[in-house]
């Protein structure tokens, strides 16, 4: 996977920063591929490398109906001559969804699982089981058995993805002051941190949104994945810190005010908002400088993580939020 353009970054121009005296870009990850999309692109870098390389010849993961990993994982399988299987949570509706319509058009096949199996999918036991259903029901021409499958994380997180992730630090100016991201399942900010802490340019905080409602666990998660070892972590001078206040009732769940922020930043900045995540920490980056927490002076760069094809299934709850509340 060669990354063949430059990630634009797009400066936001509004009052309350003139006000405040604060510097804020957005890092266009939104733009790296129009299907393998945003923190995708760099969290299945590595993995498709490592699979190819052992000669595996298709690709498992996991996700919701309307996962981003899912969408990039099936566009990358086609785009690198992979078979791939998506693991959806829930039982299946019909007709599906654009997400999972633009799956099965790159050649995904989907096994859909409970919500209690899938809860568990971490598991050995239910992995070994999953693996021998998938023999018997989806086949694919010339991968016959599981020994043929590679089976990449939900969110597409593992130490491979932390890898790609880390890459994203060389799009972003070295003199900004704060990072800030959106985070799921961590593995986009644990690389980021890991890349700040590998630069030898980049002195910046990194600060990190969940999107889902209880996310306080994600601290230890990010902790774990974080390519440093354990002494250097210790003595490690980038510093990080997560905001859990601003999942707007959680994961994909919206509120009027987030609809009105989408619909009012849309029209001003010209840039298109996923509901999930790039709006949620963008919502918390305008309060807390309205609230004064930067620092005059601050230079602020926004990672923009894509996840646009989702938007489709929750455009019109946005309209509807925002006519009726």
């Amino acid at each position: 996977m060669i990354l063949k353009k430059i990630i634009p970054i797009n400066k936001i121009s509004c009052p309350l920063l003139i006000e405040k005296d604060i510097s804020l870009d957005i890092l266009r990850l939104d733009q790296t591929d129009s299907l393998i999309s945003g923190n995708k692109w760099f969290k299945l870098k590595y993995n498709l490398f490592e699979a190819k390389k052992q000669g595996f010849k298709t690709l498992l993961s996991f996700g919701g109906p309307y996962s981003n990993h899912i969408h990039a994982l099936a566009a990358a399988g086609k785009k690198y001559h992979f078979n791939s299987i998506g693991i959806i949570r829930g039982e299946k509706h019909c007709p599906l969804n654009q997400t999972l319509s633009d799956t099965i058009k790159n050649g995904m096949k989907h096994y859909y699982i409970d919500r209690k199996t899938y809860r568990n999918k971490h598991t050995s036991q239910v992995i070994k089981q999953l693996l021998s259903d998938i023999e018997i029901k989806i086949p694919f021409p010339g991968a016959s058995s599981a020994e043929d499958i590679y089976i990449v994380p939900e969110g597409g997180t593992n130490a491979l993805a932390i890898k790609g992730a880390a890459e994203i630090v060389s799009f972003i100016p070295a003199e900004c002051d704060f990072i800030c991201l959106p985070c799921g399942t961590g593995g986009t900010i644990a690389g980021i941190i890991s890349g700040v802490h590998q630069s030898q340019h980049h002195h910046a905080q990194i600060f990190g949104f969940p999107a889902l409602k209880g996310g306080e666990f994600l601290q230890q998660t990010i902790s774990s994945l974080i390519l440093i070892p354990s002494e250097e972590q210790r003595n490690s001078q980038t510093s990080w810190q997560l905001f859990y206040h601003y999942h707007f009732g959680g994961f994909g769940k919206m509120t009027k005010e987030l609809a009105l922020f989408i619909q009012d930043f849309e029209n001003k900045q010209a840039i298109e908002l996923d509901p999930v995540y790039t709006s949620k920490m963008l919502y918390a980056i305008m309060d807390m400088i309205k609230r004064d927490f930067f620092p005059k002076g601050s230079r602020i760069t926004a990672i923009h993580t894509g996840g646009l094809q989702g938007k489709r299934g929750l455009a019109q709850k946005i309209q509807t939020l925002i006519h009726h509340g």
